[in-house]
C-alpha cells in the first residue's frame, strides 16, 4: 500500500503540479530565477528561498536607489514648481497694485474729462457774457479816444446802450450783484462819452460859425441826436447851436449890409439907404 503524505504536504504537492508551467507568470518568474540561479545542485536547491530573498533584497535595494534619485528629482521639480508659484504670486501682486494704480488714474482721467468738460462749458458761457456784457478794446478805444468823432463812436455808444438793457433783464434772474456792476460800469462809460460828445459839438459849433457853413454835417446831427438821453446836456448843446446859428446869421446880415456879395455882386445893402422903400 502506497504511503500518504501528509495532507499539508500533499496540498502543497497538488498545487504544485497543477501548476501550469506555459503561464506569462511562470515564464517571466523561471526567466527571472535563470538569471541569479546558477547550477541546479542540492546546495543551490536547499539555498533557493534565502537566495531568492537576497534577489528579492537587491531588487527592493534597486527600487530604493531608483527611488531615492526619483525623489531628489521630484524634489527639484517641486522646488522649480514653488519657485514658480513665488513667481506667479509675485505677478499677481504686481498685477493687483497695477490694476489698483490703473484704477486710479482711469478715475483722475474721469475727473479731469470731467472737470474739462466744464471747463470748456464755462469757456462758451464766458465768451457768450462778454458778447452780451463786455465792450471790446475797439469799442473801449473808440469811446475814450480824443479824437475826431467818428461812425466807430456811435456804434460803441450803441453798443454800451445795448449791454445797459442786457444788464437790466440781468438784475431779474439771482445775478443781480453782477448786473449792478456792470450797469455802473457801462453808466460810467456812457457818462464819459456824453460829455465828450458835448465837448465835440461846442467844438463843431465853432467851426461852423467861423466857416459860416449853410448846413449841420451829419455827425452833428447823430450827436444831437444821441444827447437827448441826457437832457442837460442836450439843451446845453441845443443853446450852443441856436447861439452859433445866430452869430452866423447876424454876421451874414452885417456882412449884406456892408460888404454885399462876393466882389461886390450884389451890392451892400446901405447903398439903398436914399431910397427907404428899397432898402427896407
Amino acid at each position: 500500500m502506497a504511503t500518504q503524505l501528509a495532507p499539508g504536504l500533499a496540498r502543497k504537492v497538488k498545487k504544485v503540479l497543477e501548476t501550469r508551467a506555459d503561464t506569462p507568470e511562470t515564464i517571466a518568474c523561471l526567466k527571472g530565477l535563470s538569471e541569479f540561479y546558477g547550477e541546479n545542485t542540492p546546495a543551490a536547491r536547499r539555498g533557493l528561498r534565502s537566495s531568492i530573498e537576497r534577489r528579492g533584497l537587491d531588487i527592493n535595494r534597486e527600487f530604493l536607489d531608483a527611488s531615492g534619485q526619483a525623489q531628489e528629482a521630484l524634489a527639484v521639480v517641486d522646488a522649480q514648481l514653488e519657485g514658480l508659484l513665488s513667481g506667479c504670486r509675485r505677478i499677481a501682486n504686481v498685477l493687483d497694485r497695477s490694476r489698483e494704480r490703473t484704477g486710479i488714474l482711469l478715475n483722475e482721467t474721469a475727473r479731469v474729462n470731467d472737470n474739462l468738460a466744464k471747463v470748456e462749458e464755462r469757456k462758451k458761457m464766458l465768451k457768450t457774457f462778454l458778447v452780451d456784457y463786455q465792450l471790446t478794446d475797439e469799442e473801449i478805444a473808440a469811446l475814450r479816444t480824443d479824437d475826431q468823432i467818428t461812425e466807430n463812436f456811435f456804434s460803441a455808444l450803441a453798443r454800451v446802450q445795448e449791454i445797459h438793457g442786457n444788464c437790466r433783464q440781468l438784475l431779474r434772474t439771482h445775478h443781480q450783484r453782477a448786473g449792478l456792476e456792470l450797469m455802473d460800469v457801462m453808466a460810467s462809460y456812457q457818462e464819459n462819452a456824453h460829455e465828450r460828445l458835448a465837448r465835440w459839438v461846442q467844438g463843431e459849433c465853432k467851426t461852423l460859425a467861423e466857416e459860416d457853413g449853410p448846413d449841420a454835417p451829419d455827425l452833428l446831427t447823430r450827436a444831437m441826436t444821441a444827447l437827448r438821453t441826457r437832457p442837460v446836456l442836450h439843451r446845453y448843446c441845443v443853446e450852443e447851436v441856436s447861439r452859433t446859428r445866430h452869430n452866423a446869421l447876424f454876421r451874414r446880415f452885417i456882412a449884406a449890409l456892408t460888404k454885399g456879395g462876393p466882389g461886390g455882386v450884389p451890392r451892400p445893402i446901405e447903398v439903398h439907404a436914399t431910397d427907404p422903400r428899397r432898402y427896407a
